[in-house]
């Protein structure tokens, strides 16, 4: 058994397998936290499970590993015994928090209550608290509590300056929000995907476009006829009648695919769980898998629809923005894309170019000394 072909499909240095748990699941040795566990156990058993298909005696002992990884991580006894054989020792305790009510320690410095002062710690002093025993001689009147702050008025709250330095003499700049609206999302494999480079390819001129245009609206109405066998987990497939049919379209998907970019069906890419089907045999093979083999592939359907859908946008926004350029600007478009995606082409004609140059040259001379000697 090949077990780089593990190491590859989860990050980790070829001839390293067996691993260690904690380098199998990706965690700092000696972590104990099971939810952060359990959340990287399914990660790598979804990476896995991409590879059952096409690798099943590698994916079989990878999600074996990773169960075992599971039960001794996240059960005590077993953790400890096997910490204590990596040579992983207990975690040291952190320091202890103050308890309410409790007396400070004089040796601890207590902090400066007007620390939000500028030159606070010049113009207040800060002394040390007393000790339980000078609090039980002094006979001195408790002091006051110390007063909060006031608050700061708006110009300052908004980062403005004052209208008098008199008016506000311990004005605190304060940076102006962020814009409402602008939360960060994390992007989606699919979208990007389908504007990237490979989807950029060969779209250069319009007919390029409308034969792209209509090339993915084929894929995108077969893969929606997909769905009514892949879309729900619970379906069931009839072999006699529903069989051929889901056959069929995949075939009929992995035709149109050869003139398609390399978007969909790769490893790691959507749509693979759903066009290795095309590998096997195709009807006993889903009738034999488990529910969550059937929601990874509902899975893996939905994610080829999102970038099918996206691309098919995306090529509709480019064909509108070619439209409104000029002849000279899509000329030029067309030019550069041949010399980039196409060298091959460009350098065998030129090398022809070379050649009809250099005979016209010898004929031109030619000629030129037939002309002179008569």
């Amino acid at each position: 058994m090949d077990y780089d072909v593990i190491c590859s499909w989860l990050g980790l240095p070829p001839g390293t397998w067996p691993p260690d748990h904690y380098r199998l699941l990706g965690l700092q040795p000696g972590e104990d936290d099971t939810a952060l566990i359990e959340q990287h156990v399914h990660e790598r058993l979804d990476t896995v499970r991409r590879y059952q298909m096409t690798h099943p005696e590698q994916a079989t002992e990878a999600m074996n590993r990773l169960a075992q990884a599971f039960v001794c991580l996240t059960e005590p006894s077993s953790k400890k015994s096997y910490d204590a054989q990596l040579g992983i020792s207990a975690a040291t305790p952190g320091p202890m928090l103050p308890v309410a009510g409790a007396p400070a320690s004089p040796s601890v410095s207590q902090p400066n209550p007007l620390d939000w002062l500028p030159n606070a710690s010049a113009a207040v002093p800060v002394t040390p608290a007393p000790s339980p025993e000078e609090v039980r001689n002094s006979t001195a009147p408790t002091p006051p509590p110390l007063r909060q702050p006031p608050p700061l008025p708006p110009s300052a709250q908004t980062g403005e300056a004052p209208a008098s330095s008199a008016a506000l003499p311990l004005a605190i700049p304060v940076p102006p929000p962020l814009p409402m609206g602008l939360l960060l999302e994390p992007a989606d494999p699919a979208l990007e995907a389908a504007q990237s480079g490979p989807a950029r390819r060969g779209i250069a001129t319009k007919r390029a476009l409308y034969r792209r245009i209509a090339r993915t609206r084929q894929l995108l109405r077969l893969w929606s006829d997909l769905g009514k066998y892949l879309r729900s987990p619970k379906r069931r497939l009839s072999r006699s009648t529903e069989g051929p049919e889901l056959v069929r379209l995949l075939n009929e998907i992995t035709q149109l695919l050869q003139d398609f970019p390399p978007l969909l069906g790769e490893a790691g890419q959507p749509g693979y769980l759903v066009l290795a089907l095309t590998q096997v045999d195709t009807i006993k093979v889903f009738q034999s898998f488990s529910p969550h083999q059937r929601e990874a592939l509902s899975r893996d359907w939905n994610a080829g629809v999102k970038l099918l859908t996206a691309h098919r946008d995306f090529l509709r926004q480019e064909l509108r923005a070619l439209r409104k350029r000029p002849f000279p600007q899509r000329l030029l478009r067309a030019s550069w894309s041949v010399i980039v995606e196409q060298p091959g082409t460009v350098l065998l004609l030129l090398a022809l170019l070379a050649v009809n140059v250099a005979l016209w040259r010898s004929y031109a001379q030619e000629l030129w000394v037939r002309l002179l000697s008569h």
